[in-house]
């Protein structure tokens, strides 16, 4: 909720991120503190909102293109995120959120997983042909993103299994579709991992990844962003009848002089029924 240049944690979040960045391409790509580099990469697909970025961007340009449901940065940084993680998975007994924030991660590469197998599934059923050049690269993702999902859903079940109830954060499932004991779903419609299976964290800004697909930051914009367009909608709504209001008295002010004729009176009354 936070402007370009504002002072707050948000764009600290981005400008540590472009910082380590940098520090990376000078050190001719070494990075030393994974642990820092983990978090600001997963902050950073957290933070970022797909759908203000495409509003802004305009319907002709920017190369920052959505798959799944995700803007390209997005799936860089969740992908450098948990290969991180899959690396030091040492990182998981770290203090403070890093465990829930890889859960969360993990739980965002299963949205989009979701994402790219719907839209698969929408192309083959419509008639596109499966072999284009941008089926073929969104398969070559989704392989990708699933083996890193997967990686990563191993560590987190055996660092969750060492850890108390109460300090679980989310039981991720496995893709529903995989396996010789696979659940038999004739719907075509159906995900590719069903969240609804989620033994889901405590936390309530865990959940909102679950049941939302992103983050709380970014799920208050787009509320803020439908209560002002609804507002907006409103009080254009009502402009538009209270002027309806007004042209209707005052044609109907016409009326009220009784020493007009039946001539009169009938014209008035058609000049209404037409308007």
């Amino acid at each position: 909720l936070a402007n370009e240049n504002e002072l707050c944690s948000r764009n600290m979040v981005l400008s540590a991120k472009s910082l380590l960045d940098e520090n990376s391409g000078m050190s001719n790509g070494t990075i030393k503190k994974h642990g820092l580099y983990m978090v600001s990469s997963i902050m950073s697909a957290f933070l970022e909102n797909g759908e203000m970025e495409e509003s802004q961007e305009g319907p002709g340009g920017g190369g920052n293109s959505k798959i799944g449901g995700f803007t390209d940065g997005q799936i860089k940084n969740l992908l450098v995120g948990c290969e991180t993680i899959i690396q030091h998975p040492l990182l998981l007994h770290c203090p403070g959120p890093i465990y829930h924030m890889a859960s969360n991660a993990a739980i965002l590469l299963c949205h989009l997983l979701n994402g790219i197998h719907a839209k698969c599934g929408a192309a083959g059923t419509g008639g596109i042909s499966p072999s284009s050049s941008n089926s073929k690269v969104e398969g070559i993702l989704f392989d990708e993103v699933l083996d890193t999902f997967m990686a990563t859903r191993k560590a987190l079940i055996i660092h969750r299994k060492s850890l108390p109830v109460k300090l679980r954060c989310h039981g991720i499932p496995r893709p529903s579709g995989v396996g010789p004991f696979k659940k038999v779903n004739n719907n075509p419609e159906a995900p590719f991992i069903d969240l609804g299976d989620t033994l889901m964290c405590l936390c309530r800004g865990c959940q909102n990844f679950v049941l939302m697909g992103c983050s709380p930051c970014v799920a208050a914009e787009r509320s803020m962003k439908a209560a002002t367009a609804q507002a907006t909608h409103q009080d254009r709504q009502q402009s538009e009848e209270k002027s309806g209001y007004d042209e209707f008295d005052r044609e109907l002010g016409e009326v009220d002089d009784l020493s007009l004729d039946d001539d009169a009176l009938l014209d008035v009354l058609s000049r209404i029924v037409q308007n």
